[in-house]
């Protein structure tokens, strides 16, 4: 039984996107909406077996000596990695249904968007080297469509880059698992783990620069500040939320848990990359540039605790990802409500919504407060951990800087906070008010920002019993 939810959970959600194309728009949000939604139960059910440490394997066409087979695999840390992207693509969804009813081409909207996720679920429980590039660049494309879905010229060029930096990434990627066939003849995860492959160094920096660029990580980070102000806010919200983690979900399967192996200039590369996309969220002014630099900055966070290879850093991260995907997709979700009542993203131009949508506000202020670690929420153990685990491995100046980065993550998201909600209040003008399911969802997202924090060990339960199954 959980072999059948294990590829539900991706094919429900593959095949019913192309549905999106075919029925009217009546049917298309909630169908949209619901396969995701059946996707995501079917994830819970998986959550059982795999904390009681079953391995769930799936080969549905494998041949020997192939470079490619069609089959899947669910452990501890792909199921993480696809329970936030379903149940934030779910929520992005709902979002939509009251952003997006009033905007051109939503057939295609509805398909792409599902779509995307169908992939990024792809990409979670691949077992193979070549599927899981397959399913990485359907959502590239699929990214490279809802960047670009406004269709202005301007608009259209920020897209193409996002497309040409990641697809250029995605191609050193293929060119590391090319020589990683040459030298083992197999793409399967399960025979490539713990074997010896002669010029491996070589094939995981090629990995590796897909995985960067994938992630908006230094220096191949300026397409997400460029592609979030021209994306509609709920792709936004997927953007941020789980499509450049999906990086780090490579960086932990393949060099953590296949090789075992990182290198200590990741771990400055991850710390520089938090500092300086923090320092530019500092001195933003527009909402979604502010939260998108924040974006490069917290994943920097993550991948720092699973480049140290240790127990504690990769639970660190895990349980970040989590909060970080939550807490960013609430931000985001939260500007469209700022952008769509007021017409504009400029800070400068904004202040005094706590008066008028004090439930809003404190929606968005756990988000807040979540990704700069305040306790008791969930972001404050996580990066807690993460700088413990740096200290325990003797890297004292990376910790440093990582405190240094979490109080300019503090000071950043204070000052977009008070920009937006504190002050005198502005006028409307001609704006109508945000729907109620758009204020719900960055709500409802906030209070489980909160609740992370506050029931943090059964949050744990799940990256725990990861962790252990993959040193065991």
């Amino acid at each position: 039984m959980p072999s059948f939810f294990l590829m539900g959970s991706v094919m429900v959600p593959l095949i019913g996107s192309f549905f999106c194309l075919l029925f009217p728009r009546k049917f298309r949000e909630g169908w949209a909406a619901g396969i995701v939604a059946v996707s995501f139960v079917f994830l819970l059910f998986l959550i059982s077996p795999i904390i009681r440490g079953e391995l769930i394997n799936i080969d549905i066409l494998s041949v020997a000596g192939s470079y490619f087979d069609f089959s899947f695999f669910a452990d501890g840390i792909s199921l993480i990695f696809a329970l936030i992207f379903s149940f934030i693509g779910l929520v992005a969804l709902i979002y939509s249904i009251s952003y997006m009813k009033n905007s051109e081409n939503q057939r295609e909207y509805y398909f792409t968007t599902s779509l995307m996720i169908a992939s990024l679920l792809g990409v979670s429980f691949s077992k193979n080297l070549i599927l899981f590039y397959v399913f990485w660049e359907i959502a590239a494309l699929t990214t490279w469509r809802l960047v670009g879905f406004y269709r202005e010229k301007k608009v259209v060029l920020i897209a193409d880059k996002t497309f040409l930096m990641t697809f250029l990434g995605s191609s050193f990627m293929l060119m590391g698992f090319s020589l990683i066939y040459v030298q083992t003849g197999t793409l399967d995860l399960f025979h490539l783990r713990g074997s010896f492959i002669p010029d491996i160094n070589t094939a995981l920096f090629l990995i590796f620069l897909g995985i960067i660029a994938k992630s908006a990580i230094l220096p191949l980070h300026t397409w997400l500040s460029d592609a979030h102000p021209v994306a509609p806010s709920p792709m936004s919200a997927i953007l941020s939320g789980v499509e450049v983690e999906v990086g780090l979900l490579a960086f932990l399967r393949i060099f953590v848990w296949m090789s075992g192996i990182s290198w200590s200039w990741i771990l400055s590369l991850a710390v520089i990359s938090s500092l300086i996309g923090a320092g530019a969220a500092l001195l933003e002014k527009d909402i979604k540039r502010i939260i998108a630099y924040s974006t490069v900055s917290q994943v920097g966070y993550i991948l720092l605790g699973f480049a140290l290879l240790k127990e504690m850093g990769i639970i660190a991260g895990l349980l970040y990802f989590m909060v970080h995907a939550i807490a960013k997709a609430s931000l985001f979700l939260g500007a469209g409500v700022v952008e769509r009542r007021y017409g504009t993203r400029d800070i400068a131009k904004l202040g005094g919504m706590m008066k008028t949508s004090p439930l809003f506000g404190v929606g968005f202020l756990f988000s807040c407060f979540s990704i700069a670690g305040f306790p008791p929420f969930g972001g404050f153990y996580a990066k807690l951990m993460v700088i413990m685990s740096a200290v325990k491995e003797g890297h004292l100046w990376i910790a440093t800087l990582a405190i240094v980065a979490a109080i300019l993550t503090m000071l950043y998201l204070l000052r977009l906070f008070n920009a937006i909600f504190m002050g005198k209040e502005e006028e409307s003008g001609e704006f109508a008010a945000p729907g109620k399911l758009m204020v719900g969802c960055v709500v409802l997202l906030g209070i489980i920002s909160l609740a992370i924090g506050v029931f943090i060990a059964q949050a744990m339960g799940l990256p725990v019993a990861a962790v252990a199954g993959m040193f065991k």
